[in-house]
């Protein structure tokens, strides 16, 4: 069992991700409006809910599990005023039994690499996920992770300043994350549930550095705003390079 109340803590931090998280939710933003779901569970959602950022009134449900008090609590008190949400404060692998219903659109962002055993977390989606295997009426779900040849971990390799792209760093540790991985693992670690379902793969937002270097760059004006949004344009360049991976897959 993870420490959730640490990893709170550690997580809360100020850091880069707070930018890494705006860059997470752009892309599931554009994929949300591509498939235009009516129903949405959010696995985790940290201090930023997705149903934040849409009109949940356009959703016939969204609900969202988080196992950390502190980001229950700030869900659920940014969903006040806000139709058709619930907020669960559960690990998700022990709620999933409980839920009612299936949904159109399921997202577990940045969770997998944290836990011991993915694959009871991903045979808990499968559990919810619609019985059809039509592509116009099945469940998509959407999972991202860190990805090890993300630009800052080849250029740290090739500094001699890791042993290989896969090594823990002292962040992955802090956070409690047990694996890095790369496309191939990762699409392996996905199949080995679901089969073969993925129906997109790929990265975004290319990092050049790690978390505290880019955070420093920021602060000095060496690099903006602007040059971050360029950076997760780069993929579209540069598309296995991105600082996190994720796939869509379909029942």
């Amino acid at each position: 069992m993870r420490d959730i109340k640490t990893y709170t803590e550690e997580y809360l931090k100020p850091s880069f991700e707070e930018y890494q998280v705006i860059y997470r939710r752009k892309k599931i933003l554009e994929i949300l409006e591509k498939i235009k779901p009516e129903s949405i569970l959010e696995i985790g959602c940290g201090m930023e809910p997705i149903f934040k950022y849409l009109d949940t009134s356009k959703y016939k449900r969204i609900l969202t599990v988080e196992p950390s008090k502190e980001f229950y609590e700030n869900a659920e008190k940014i969903s006040r005023g806000k139709v058709n949400v619930r907020c669960v404060n559960a690990f998700f692998e022990e709620y999933a039994g409980k839920i009612q219903g299936e949904f159109d659109f399921i997202l577990c962002s940045g969770l997998l690499c944290e836990l011991e055993d993915p694959k009871v977390m991903l045979e808990a989606i499968k559990s919810v996920c619609k019985n059809n295997r039509t592509l116009e009426h099945g469940t998509v779900v959407h999972i991202n992770v860190p990805n090890a040849n993300s630009i800052h971990r080849l250029l740290a390799s090739k500094m001699g300043l890791i042993h290989d792209i896969y090594q823990m760093s002292e962040r992955n540790k802090k956070l409690q994350q047990h694996s890095v991985y790369d496309m191939e693992s990762f699409c392996k670690i996905v199949k080995s549930v679901f089969g073969d379902s993925i129906i997109e793969r790929g990265s975004y937002f290319l990092k050049f550095f790690s978390h505290s270097q880019m955070m420093d760059m920021l602060h000095k004006r060496i690099i903006t705003e602007e040059t971050l949004d360029g950076m997760y344009k780069l993929t579209e360049v540069f598309p296995e390079y991105g600082s996190e991976i994720y796939v869509n897959l379909k029942i």
